[in-house]
């Protein structure tokens, strides 16, 4: 059985009626849990903690393994917001990658349409050059409402690209509120490619893309179904847990997700098979 590095999307630590966990509370919080590494929102802090985030590893043992970024694929390549996501990947720690959404501006521009890949290739580009220099990686993030919605659109684009520092990220909430069927068929497709994934508990009615996003041992997904291709597949890549606008006490909710992880962990190991539905 793999041991997968465990990080957490600093997504849980703010709160919308408490405010945000400052950084250094983010990161005794996780190194108390057990956790191997810490995920950044490039959107939310910018990069209003980049010294401490240098200096994340000698200071607390985890690794800042990615930050989070949306980049427009319809404006023209010397857009602000866009030439700001490329700025603040070249002050990242060295080696952190950039898990990036490719959205657009453009409304007549429909999720999925390949008539823009062009475009999306066209501003890949740069950052990835950016990214050889830093021997870092930009790992595509399929999001619901986004242009890149789908798995497959971010296998299409690493395809086409055939960039070694191009992969793909597979979220399953986002993946949940966006297909939710024929798991199997989108972890294969996504495997060549795959170099991070994401989980929470989820179920439908709620009110972020018509689901919910939960600690790890809540919900209506099976995400031991999805621990058990990953294995079968032979993904040994990082896992981490999503908790955008979960609220409450996140110790708690973390402490629950690394403890439902390690109990799928310790399941998969013991009875491989169990994870294998027909």
């Amino acid at each position: 059985m793999r041991k997968h590095p465990v990080f957490a999307m600093d997504t849980c630590f703010h709160n919308s009626i408490a405010g945000t966990y400052p950084y250094d509370v983010r990161c005794e919080i996780l190194v108390e849990l057990g956790f191997d590494a810490i995920y950044v929102s490039l959107q939310t802090d910018g990069l209003h903690h980049a010294d401490k985030m240098a200096a994340t590893k000698n200071q607390y043992g985890l690794e800042v393994v990615a930050a989070y970024a949306g980049l427009d694929v319809a404006t023209t390549k010397d857009d602000p917001k866009n030439h700001e996501v490329s700025e603040l990947f070249q002050q990242l720690p060295y080696g952190c990658d950039l898990e990036l959404t490719l959205v657009t501006s453009d409304q007549s521009i429909k999720p999925s349409s390949i008539d823009v890949d062009h475009l999306a290739i066209e501003r890949l580009k740069p950052l990835l050059e950016i990214a050889e220099k830093q021997q870092a990686r930009i790992c595509l993030y399929p999001h619901f409402g986004a242009w890149l919605e789908h798995v497959e659109d971010g296998v299409r684009l690493c395809q086409k690209m055939e960039h070694s520092s191009l992969k793909l990220v597979f979220c399953g909430f986002h993946w949940y509120a966006v297909a939710g069927s024929n798991l199997p068929q989108s972890i294969s497709s996504a495997i060549p490619y795959l170099h991070s994934v994401n989980m929470c508990g989820s179920r439908r009615g709620g009110n972020i893309a018509g689901c919910t996003i939960e600690p790890l041992d809540s919900g209506e997904m099976d995400n031991f179904s999805l621990f058990g291709l990953l294995n079968r597949y032979g993904y040994a890549g990082r896992i981490g847990f999503q908790g955008y606008g979960l609220g409450g006490d996140v110790y708690t909710y973390l402490q629950r997700s690394m403890n439902a992880f390690r109990s799928m962990e310790k399941r998969l190991s013991l009875h491989p098979d169990w994870g294998e539905l027909i």
